[in-house]
């Protein structure tokens, strides 16, 4: 049996979220962009995590809303982390790499 408020909980669902919603979005919307140069872009790439990352902005108030207090810690925990990596795909743009 999972525990539904735990950290653990909170940052899984922190990393799978922006993972799905990061498909949706490239499915939808960046669907004639090649792969290949989606992953080369850092910029596009930068943006595209940004904007999947308001999936994890939905499961935050939704744990908040049902009291699961610990779970929304682990989904802001796991934001940081992916902020973080957008803050180096944005160096790596701005050093043209």
């Amino acid at each position: 049996m999972v525990n539904k408020n735990s950290v653990l909980t909170g940052i899984l669902c922190g990393i799978v979220v922006p993972a799905i919603v990061f498909f949706l979005l490239h499915t939808f919307t960046f669907n004639r962009v090649a792969p290949d140069y989606l992953f080369t872009s850092f910029g596009i790439l930068a943006k595209l995590i940004s904007l999947s990352l308001l999936g994890n902005l939905t499961a935050f108030f939704l744990f908040l809303k049902y009291d699961f207090e610990l779970s929304a810690r682990g989904i802001l925990f796991s934001t940081f982390i992916w902020g973080a990596g957008i803050a180096i795909l944005k160096l790596m743009e701005w050093q043209g790499l």
